[in-house]
């Protein structure tokens, strides 16, 4: 919702999703060593396990955002 809520403000998602993906390509190539209980104090997912599909089921459980890929494509659906 929140992302909808931005996206409506913008005027369309495409502006959110290309920065949800500047903000997710240096995690991606360089994750950082954080607690899994600090994850969600983030702004995208730090835990390369998670991303990577390991666990996957477990990792959607707690995550408090869904995946930044299906972020951004529901933005760019909009």
């Amino acid at each position: 919702e929140a992302d909808r809520g931005a996206a409506n403000l913008l005027g369309n998602g495409g502006a959110l999703a290309d920065a949800l993906e500047r903000i997710e390509a240096p995690s991606a190539r360089h994750p950082m060593a954080v607690a899994p209980a600090q994850a969600q104090a983030y702004i995208h997912n730090p835990l390369n396990e998670l991303r990577s599909g390991r666990n996957s089921s477990m990792a959607r459980l707690f995550s408090t955002h869904p995946p930044t890929e299906e972020r951004i494509a529901r933005l760019r659906a909009m």
